[in-house]
């Protein structure tokens, strides 16, 4: 009975299902590093004399060369889950039995929430601030062989370099006009076809839906092909047509929409036709304030997404007319004409100048987002 108990508390605690989750972890990554032993001595086994170590190497499969990686982490997963359950087994009782080591026990857990929330933010930024210290040094520092973490000397031409090399000024316009427009249909459209699916009543409108869910798992490479011909046979290659049309609807941005206009009674959508408001103004005066946080996320979302869009404006832009900021930045390297260097602090200096819309967006709106998404998800 004394057993069941203590079972029961670890049970009860969230910490017992992470310590569960990496006993599974341990027990799928010891399988395959077994399996890698397995055929790595199978595969030992039919090495001739005249080999060289190449073809031995190259004999062996993917789980007989990482056997050792996945050995490794099992143990570290097993360890990490046994710590854990023999820390809810007989100290966590010993926390829970006194009030000073209950709070000493929730400032070491804090404490440890700021670590490692430090850290998971220091290994997300380290990449932009490799950018923006590289886009300040000479091509001979970027190429050295130990790379510093700070400029030896900031060379400040590299920016203006890059303005002579390559027209920016047209690509943030052109990406900017893109962006505008995509965002624009992408909402408008988006909110037509979501208010349809929640608050109409039409026949086959849940199998209309699944079919939108269903262009979710179809990725746009796929289908780039017919719709290249199509923009190509309409003379819209280098043009805003072309960029902007093929992107104005979103099955993502509908799902959202839906699921946030799901969200609000129907007795809104009663009292908006009482007052006289058609299908138009109740989107607008009703539905659309009520989402606002949702429609400001997905707004975020399509601002972001178009100005980084890269796919389909390399695929229908050859000239500089029409070149996205994004592609721009890929173009850099070919206007360099060193040999035995390259620009890549240039390159770095067009990239830290194409991401800074979009970061003092999302720092200046971040707050919307978390809401946006959680109202989206309610129901």
């Amino acid at each position: 009975m004394q057993k069941e108990n203590h079972l029961l508390r670890m049970r009860r605690s969230g910490w017992f299902d992470i310590m569960m989750l990496f006993l599974a972890f341990a027990l799928v990554l010891g399988v395959l590093g077994l399996v890698g032993v397995i055929s790595y001595h199978n595969a030992m086994g039919r090495v001739t004399a005249d080999m060289t170590e190449y073809e031995i190497t190259h004999s062996l499969s993917a789980l007989a060369r990482a056997r050792s990686t996945y050995l490794t982490a099992a143990a570290v997963c097993l360890g990490v889950a046994a710590v854990g359950l023999l820390c809810l087994r007989f100290i966590s009782p010993l926390v829970q039995a006194d009030p000073r080591r209950q709070m000493a026990m929730r400032r070491t857990m804090r404490a440890l929430q700021y670590i490692a929330a430090t850290l998971f933010t220091l290994v997300m930024l380290f990449p932009i601030y490799w950018m923006i210290i590289s886009s300040f040094k000479t091509s001979e520092e970027l190429l050295n062989p130990v790379p510093t973490l700070w400029p030896l000397k900031f060379n400040f031409q590299n920016y203006p370099n890059v303005l002579r090399r390559a027209p920016f000024l047209k690509y943030f316009y052109n990406t900017m006009i893109m962006t505008a427009f995509i965002m624009l249909g992408e909402l408008t459209l988006g909110v037509l076809a979501a208010y349809g699916f929640s608050k109409g009543n039409f026949p086959g409108k849940n199998v209309f839906f699944l079919i939108v869910l269903g262009a979710l798992m179809v990725p746009f490479q796929v289908t780039f092909i017919p719709i290249y011909v199509m923009v190509s046979r309409l003379n819209w290659l280098n043009s805003f047509p072309g960029l902007v049309v093929p992107n104005l609807v979103s099955a993502y941005f509908i799902f959202m929409l839906r699921q946030a206009f799901m969200s609000v009674d129907d007795s809104y959508i009663e009292a908006g036709r009482i007052d006289g408001m058609g299908r138009i103004g109740t989107i607008v005066h009703v539905l659309c304030p009520m989402c606002a946080p949702t429609l400001i996320t997905l707004s975020i979302l399509s601002f972001i997404g178009g100005w980084n869009s890269y796919f389909w404006p390399k695929m229908i832009t050859t000239t500089d007319v029409r070149r996205t900021i994004a592609v721009g930045v890929t173009y850099l390297r070919q206007t360099f004409s060193g040999l035995e260097t390259s620009n890549y602090n240039e390159i770095m200096a067009g990239a830290v100048m194409g991401i800074v819309p979009i970061i003092l967006l999302f720092l200046i709106l971040q707050k919307y987002i978390m809401t946006g998404m959680s109202k989206a998800a309610m129901k």
